[in-house]
């Protein structure tokens, strides 16, 4: 089956979340250091990883709507300060200033140059908020390798749903067999786009499963080119 474009889940795809996490709580205790008493790195990054998990936050640990408020919501209580930051103040921050923050998994950028000089074409598809993912691939450099960039809340339809892959496909004017679509997620990701017809990798580290025996899966991303 020839593949004429290469579709990619974000977090834990192109980029590292956990690693991601750790250079925010950097940013973010540098940025309050005068406010905040001697506020360990790891305290704040052990806050944000029990909120975020991963980027599959659990309802009942979440205070608020988004992830990010109530990410503010624990630093302002679980962190001593000397002067407390607006609760807005520090919602914004993330959502500001995460995405900046993300860090590329290994080998990623190298692997879009070389599949974009092949002349596949390129998609990101992702579940979350439009203006988060086009910071993330603004922070990671990557914005100008895609030739669609997909979230949840810009079609209203969120993975494993196969119709997100489906408006994926058509947007690039590519069948869904002639896509093959990379994620970590093993419902999310590699489920939902084989229900779409598409061909799928998963990538391997993040998430556990039982059925695993019927997937394609990959240690890294340079394995991808094997299948393409």
């Amino acid at each position: 089956m020839t593949i004429r474009a290469v579709l990619f889940d974000l977090d834990n795809t192109l980029t590292h979340r956990d690693q991601s996490i750790l250079a925010y709580s950097q940013h973010l205790a540098n940025t309050y250091q005068q406010q905040l008493q001697q506020a360990e790195i790891s305290q704040i990054q052990s806050i944000i990883r029990r909120i975020d998990n991963g980027g599959y936050p659990k309802k009942e640990l979440l205070t608020h709507p988004s992830i990010a408020a109530s990410v503010a919501y624990a630093l302002q209580h679980e962190l001593n300060w000397n002067s407390l930051p607006d609760f807005e103040e520090l919602t914004q921050f993330w959502f500001q200033q995460f995405g900046l923050s993300a860090v590329a998994m290994p080998g990623a950028n190298s692997l879009l140059a070389e599949l974009k000089q092949q002349g596949y074409k390129l998609a990101v598809v992702s579940n979350g908020g439009h203006a988060t993912r086009l910071t993330i691939l603004q922070g990671l450099g990557f914005s100008h390798y895609f030739d669609e960039i997909i979230s949840s809340e810009l079609v209203g339809i969120s993975k494993p749903n196969p119709k997100i892959f489906l408006h994926t496909s058509r947007q690039l004017d590519v069948a869904p067999k002639n896509c093959l679509f990379i994620g970590d997620h093993p419902v999310n990701d590699i489920q939902g786009a084989a229900q779409a017809g598409m061909q799928a990798l998963w990538l391997k580290g993040f998430h556990e499963t039982e059925d695993h025996k019927s997937m394609n899966t990959i240690q890294n991303l340079a394995e991808i080119q094997q299948y393409l």
